[in-house]
């Protein structure tokens, strides 16, 4: 920073610099990787001081992200040592890309604002402009990492308000000054957050400068850190906000909060102007010269997110906000398009929001963009175009321009005050040369008298001044020379303690490298195991083979035993012939008779064997193809070892890497050395239980390959043929290949096109399998996903049978499941009375009779859906009046009785649910009387969301009969 401040003042002017048109550069595919510890300054030491700055932050999974992904695996993979991220599109296919850093979902909001934004806010305290901004889609993040208070914990506070502290404390209350704007970029009109009747803010560009200002917006002085917080808090309560699917409190603008410094600089310009007289400075400037002003415009701009109008259901009002969002968003995007392919044309007057950010993408801003991207595979293709963006964005390279200018007015003012000053001394002077004249003159005479003898005693008293010097020269050599003695003791004693020092650091070492040998010790053990399991493998074959080969004998000996007998049989055969030619005697007809039967009998029981011996072979040889499976399988396990036994060489090659080369860096290093050693010693004693797990999804992957590999080869037409097969086995494996083909987005249209519905709504009716009926309700659980097919289950009596089957069993998987499905239909706005008319809603809250706590949790999000619809429809679109629909089945007195359950995803749903239900004016006299006031106000104030607790306390408000009732109360 301060080497690019040295080379632009060479060239400094006391006017605004004109910014330049901002072209691209292409990054280099061979940047060096930093390591762990030298991460956090990666934002400063680059070769492009101007290139656009990007990074990208990781959202945690929440609890939805939890129920709905069990059948999804997350789609990105973090590698930030290398400032590298992994987007997987299945199990085969991944993409990598490189940003300037990669935040973990744990990420704290401190190590984000000190990577990200204080690099610019220095920049800006040095006179340049800077920006910062976060873009994403809904509900990822973007607003908690920039304008989170932080009010209940101060580690949460977002990128503005430490920006603020940062910029607070590095200037004096005396000399500079802060000034502060927000406004919001609203359905494509600019309004003031600072003051909501200010509307319709008019954009003005300096043609000469090419300067973005908002005269019309509302400027603040801030003072100290509490007014700030003041303003942002007013400007949080004015901003546009809504709840949507995606988000509760999902941003309906775009937020910019635009600050300006003034700063006076220490150093200041000579313009050499000289006396005549005396041959120095003029005594007009009184020996300073001009002060220099540095200006410094620092934009945050949270971006509204970007949305998928199925994905967030936005309707009405909702839905023209998310176009206008979208349209902005877009806009950017051609202008990072442009900007990144060097395009002639840029264009920036498309949008409001690009004319804003004019000058921070392509101009003279110093910017920091921080992509959120969530973990969730269902938002795969949002994820991936907010990867590109990123992309885009690392290959713009702006101009930076530091902005200084002399401050007139001060030397003005100051030149003023000497003259007004100069003008009264010499009035006064005047008159007192007129008063004292006289006086003077006579003073002369006697000051002549007197020098002769003030000269000798004068002459005297030098004498005496230069001995007594003399004596005061002497003792402050004495006191140096001792003050020197004690600083070379203090440096002795500093040698020594950094030698004390450097003997710890050795020691930890040692420390390390002896933790290094136990876990190569731990790989050599490993490996030992391994070659005793081949070793054992290869006895177990070899033993095989061996029994294999003496069983071949032994077949190859019966062989020749039934050819010994066929012989004999056809030489009784001749001495018969030959005995019936002579003609001989009937006894030895019946003696070579008897002789006959007893080969024939032989020749039986030789072809009997024969058949064992075929049958033991066939036995022996599936055998063997069965331990050839066996041998393939603990091939495959050995392989997989092996590369799990690659990784830990690898990761010791990290910790190796990570070891420091000298004292200075240790103190930086080694507490990520201990983290990894850490992270390696729970990977590797936990490595039975990891690879049960990642044994378990790959068995689901498989699965679901092969589930689809049989849809391909068979057809979806003759599976759901066999669910109307006899046989209840071929129906329950029918069923179960539906209701996974039905788990699948792309496959649900194809199961209800090809009467895949109907099928399943007969079986729900006409079977009495408690299998069947799980797995069915299941894959209408699946479809129900789906806002068609909610609308055929319900005119197909879908609801209905579901209810009935809720009534008649006990079993708690098939209550979940069916508690599911009716739970989907819930979230259905146009499908609620419906829904109530078939037993729908008496059938849900029936089943927590079960006391299964999966079953209630769909229950509690079955209600909240249909509450957020209610609420949806009341608020939002206005076509909607009257008591709630969920009132006269006591599912209000249910929510208020399981409103402290144990479970936090269960809590969540009732909180909502309650929430929505409050909206409602006309169910104010159930709320009163059933004690739902209390429950909903602890919700406001004792939620563990805060996104909950802002729904509760605007659900009080909207509602005035509880607002005044919680008055009376408390």
């Amino acid at each position: 920073m301060a080497s690019r401040s040295s080379s632009n003042r060479s060239d400094r002017q006391p006017h605004h610099h004109v910014p330049l048109s901002g072209r691209t550069k292409p990054t280099s595919a061979s940047r060096r990787s930093v390591t762990p510890t030298s991460r956090a300054h990666s934002f400063q030491a680059d070769e492009d001081p101007g290139r656009v700055r990007v990074a990208v932050r990781l959202r945690p999974k929440n609890d939805e992200d939890v129920l709905s992904d069990d059948d999804f695996s997350d789609c990105v993979e973090l590698q930030p040592e290398l400032n590298r991220l992994k987007l997987r599109k299945n199990n085969w296919s991944s993409e990598s890309y490189r940003f300037d850093e990669v935040f973990t979902e744990t990420a704290s909001q401190k190590r984000v604002y000190e990577v990200v934004a204080k690099p610019v806010v220095e920049s800006v305290l040095n006179g340049y402009n800077g920006t910062i901004m976060a873009y994403g889609q809904t509900g990822t993040g973007k607003t908690y990492t920039l304008g989170k208070l932080g009010k209940d914990d101060a580690a949460g506070r977002g990128i503005m308000l430490r920006a603020l502290e940062d910029i607070i404390g590095n200037i004096s209350t005396s000399s500079d000054t802060i000034e502060v704007s927000y406004f919001q970029l609203y359905k494509e009109s600019i309004q003031d957050l600072l003051a909501p009747e200010k509307t319709n803010i008019h954009i003005n560009e300096d043609p000469k400068t090419g300067e973005v200002s908002l005269p019309g917006a509302t400027v603040v002085k801030i003072q100290d850190l509490d007014n700030f917080l003041q303003l942002l808090q007013v400007g949080e309560g004015n901003r546009h906000a809504a709840n949507t699917k995606m988000n509760t409190e999902s941003s309906r603008s775009h937020a910019i909060l635009m600050v300006h410094i003034r700063r006076a600089v220490n150093e200041k310009v000579n313009f050499g102007i000289n006396s005549p007289e005396k041959g120095s400075r003029s005594d007009l400037f009184d020996g300073k010269d001009i002060p220099i002003v540095r200006k410094g415009k620092l934009l945050i701009v949270d971006l509204a997110g970007s949305e998928r109008i199925d994905k967030s259901g936005s309707e009405g009002l909702l839905l023209e906000e998310a176009k206008f969002i979208n349209l902005s968003l877009s806009s950017l995007g051609k202008c990072i398009n442009a900007l990144a392919e060097n395009s002639p044309h840029i264009p920036t007057r498309d949008s409001k929001l690009t004319r804003l950010l004019r000058d921070s993408f392509g101009g003279t801003a110093r910017t920091s963009l921080i992509i959120t991207i969530g973990p969730s595979a269902r938002h795969h293709a949002e994820t991936a175009s907010t990867i590109m963006f990123g992309q885009r964005a690392m290959r713009i390279v702006n101009t930076v321009k530091v902005k200084e200018e002399f401050d007139y007015e001060s030397l003005c003012r100051k030149l003023e005050n000497q003259v007004d000053n100069l003008t009264a001394d010499i009035e006064r002077q005047q008159k007192l040369r007129d008063d004292d004249k006289y006086e003077l003159e006579k003073q002369l005479r006697e000051c002549q008298e007197n020098f002769a003898e003030a000269n000798k005693i004068l002459v005297t008293r030098s004498a005496e001044q230069h001995q007594l010097e003399k004596a005061t020269y002497q003792k402050v050599l004495a006191d140096t020379t001792q003050m020197y003695e004690k600083k070379i003791a203090e440096l002795i004693k500093q040698i020594e303690d950094e030698h004390a020092r450097s003997e710890s650091v050795e020691e930890q070492l040692d420390l390390m490298k002896k933790l290094l040998s136990e876990n190569q010790k731990s790989i050599q053990n490993h490996q030992m195991e391994s070659s005793r399991h081949q070793n054992a493998l290869a006895d177990t074959t070899q033993i095989y083979e061996k029994k294999i080969a003496e069983l071949v004998k032994q077949l190859q000996d019966e062989h020749a035993r039934f050819e010994v007998a066929e012989e004999q049989l056809d030489l009784a055969k001749r001495l018969l012939t030959d005995h019936q030619k002579t003609m001989q005697g009937q006894k030895e007809i019946d003696e070579l008779e008897l002789k006959f039967q007893e080969m024939y009998q032989l020749q039986e029981n030789t072809l009997h064997e024969l058949q064992l011996l075929k049958s033991e072979n066939k036995d022996l040889l599936e055998e063997k193809a069965t331990l050839n499976e066996k041998l393939d399988s603990v091939s495959q396990r050995l392989s997989e070892e092996e590369k799990q036994r690659k990784a830990i060489e690898n990761e010791l090659v990290k910790l190796k890497r990570a070891v420091p080369e000298n004292d200075n860096d240790f103190e930086d290093k080694t507490s990520y050395a201990k983290e990894d050693i850490n992270k390696q010693s729970s990977e590797f004693g936990n490595r039975t239980g990891s690879y049960r797990s990642n044994q378990l999804r790959g068995t689901l992957s498989g699965q679901r390959a092969t589930i689809a590999k049989i849809c391909e080869e068979v057809g979806l037409q003759k599976i759901l043929q066999l669910l109307a097969s006899e046989d209840s086995d071929i129906q329950i494996h029918a069923v179960k290949v539906v209701a996974n083909l039905a788990a699948e987005d792309i496959n649900q249209k194809r199961i209800v096109d090809e009467g895949g519905l109907d099928a399943l709504l007969m079986l729900l009716h006409s079977s009495e399998n408690t299998t069947i009926l799980r797995v069915v309700s299941g894959a209408i659980a699946n479809l129900a996903m789906n806002e068609q097919n909610q609308g055929l289950i319900i005119d197909k009596r879908g609801a209905q049978l579901l209810a009935k089957i809720a009534s008649k069993t006990d079993d708690p998987q098939t209550l979940r499941m069916v508690a599911g499905a009716l739970a989907n239909l819930c979230g259905n706005e146009k499908l609620l009375l419906l829904l109530k008319e078939d037993g729908g809603v008496k059938a849900l809250l029936g089943m927590v009779r079960s006391g299964s706590s999966d079953v209630i949790a769909q229950v509690a999000r079955g209600l909240a859906n249909f509450a957020k619809c209610e609420s949806r429809g009341i608020i939002q679109a206005g076509h909607r009046t009257g008591r709630s629909l969920l009132m006269d089945d006591g599912a209000l007195a249910w929510l208020i009785a399981n409103s402290n359950t144990a479970s936090a995803s269960t809590r969540r749903h009732i909180e909502l649910a309650l929430c929505h239900l409050a909206q409602n004016e006309d169910n104010a006299n159930d709320f009163i009387s059933g004690g739902g006031v209390k429950v909903l106000f602890g919700i406001s104030e004792e939620s563990s969301r805060e996104d909950i607790r802002n729904l509760a306390k605007k659900s009080l408000r909207l509602n005035s009969s509880l607002q005044a009732e919680m008055h009376m109360q408390w």
